[in-house]
């Protein structure tokens, strides 16, 4: 077996049996910890997930100025700020996440920041989240749009603003998380359809749930400041993204994998994925805590995935075998992700053998005979953790740069290692 520091990774077929305990949310951790923090209050959060990204955005919450106590699974703040005597520097490596959320806790927040990323993240789009928080009263200094900005915080009014959040659904989440801190709040206009509208969902749960008023119409989102977060305790549920990769494993494999640690009735967008593997074939069964997903014989299906475009690479796996072609509409979203992951993803399916293409904004694979590859990553964790499944029935597949699930699942190999049987 090889280890998950090395560059490559040899996937040895077989199938995919067993239990496994959902790794605590991503999206829900990054939420939970920027609340925590903007509430002022002594408080706790527990089960949080600590991985690359998570890690970046704590470290970032420290560097802001946020006392907190560390101490591993569960983060507490003291309910204390110190400002910062000099300008804070601010790396977001790849994050995403952690770049959108916290430039707009950078613009409420006194002080002055420098906000940078890997040369990856200085090429995916801030253009439209800087442009509110400037009209919104903040001094930023940004290069057209991207990574490296500088930002004078403590400005921020909150109005009215219009963002196309078309490229990514953080930036409604972003001026959501900090709107109740500000003075006038936020009425927030989308331009256009929301990527990833299910993230916008997911914060306004968990804000809601936490004490804010939010006033949801058809057109915007009305959130009132002067508003305090309520928050003592908090405990991160299980990741359906995470678990996505498993999902598909066991459908496709002729396996069987029982999954704890999900909420059933979630906010996460990603819960979808039991039913997406449902309409291809797989069998789903909750029982009390658990959800078990059996193997069955699989089908394409047509699917809009703009609300969950994360599963679109395990879902994409999956449909390399089906009986039937599957299409994926509205995925155009997904070039701005950690790589431009449409095009990962059919560069390695091709690599496979395989038929995949873009027609307009939707992908769509059409199954045929497959053979093994090594396929790179890009340094994209959910490429990487997808295209491991594939390798369950592929002979001869090698995942390039394993180890860049550390983004978000460190322990994605350890977890892989104990459910495959060969």
């Amino acid at each position: 077996m090889k280890s998950e520091t090395q560059t490559v990774r040899d996937i040895i077929p077989g199938r995919m049996r067993g239990k496994l305990s959902a790794p605590p949310s991503k999206s829900i951790s990054h939420r939970l910890l920027i609340i925590a923090a903007l509430s002022g209050r002594k408080c706790r959060v527990d089960n949080v997930l600590r991985s690359e990204d998570l890690e970046i955005t704590l470290q970032a919450l420290s560097n802001m100025g946020f006392i907190i106590e560390d101490m591993g699974k569960t983060v507490i703040f003291t309910g204390k700020r110190k400002i910062p005597a000099q300008a804070v520097q601010l790396d977001f490596g790849n994050s995403g996440t952690s770049a959108r959320l916290l430039t707009a806790v950078a613009a409420y927040l006194p002080g002055d920041f420098i906000l940078s990323g890997s040369p990856r993240m200085q090429q995916r789009p801030m253009k439209p989240l800087l442009e509110a928080l400037i009209s919104a009263g903040t001094n930023i200094e940004h290069r057209n749009g991207f990574l490296p900005i500088t930002i004078r915080g403590g400005q921020l009014r909150g109005g009215e603003v219009v963002i196309d959040a078309s490229y990514s659904s953080q930036f409604l989440s972003a001026l959501m998380l900090v709107a109740p801190c500000t003075e006038k709040g936020f009425r927030i206009t989308p331009s256009g359809e929301v990527a990833s509208a299910g993230y916008v969902e997911l914060t306004a749960a968990l804000q809601r749930k936490y004490g804010i008023d939010i006033q949801w119409q058809k057109q915007n989102i009305f959130i009132p400041g002067s508003q305090n977060y309520q928050i003592d305790q908090a405990v991160v549920e299980g990741d359906y993204s995470n678990i996505s990769y498993f999902v598909v494993g066991a459908a496709i494999s002729g396996g069987e994998v029982q999954i704890s640690g999900l909420e059933k009735n979630s906010a996460q967008g990603d819960r979808v994925i039991l039913q997406l593997a449902k309409k291809a074939g797989a069998s789903i069964h909750w029982s009390k805590d658990r959800v078990k997903i059996t193997a069955g014989s699989l089908r394409g299906i047509d699917e809009n995935m703009n609300s969950c475009p994360d599963l679109v690479p395990s879902m994409a796996v999956m449909a390399l075998f089906a009986d039937t072609p599957s299409r994926f509409r509205q995925v155009g979203h997904l070039q701005y992700k950690e790589s431009d992951r449409l095009a990962a993803i059919i560069e390695n399916i091709r690599r496979l053998q395989g038929k995949a293409y873009l027609e307009n904004d939707n992908l769509i694979i059409q199954p045929s005979a497959l053979a093994g590859a090594s396929l790179p990553t890009y340094k994209d964790h959910r490429i990487a953790m997808s295209f491991a499944m594939a390798g369950l029935l592929i002979p001869g597949i090698r995942i390039e740069e394993p180890e860049c699930v550390q983004k978000s699942f460190p322990e994605f190999w350890h977890y892989f290692d104990q459910l495959v049987t060969q």
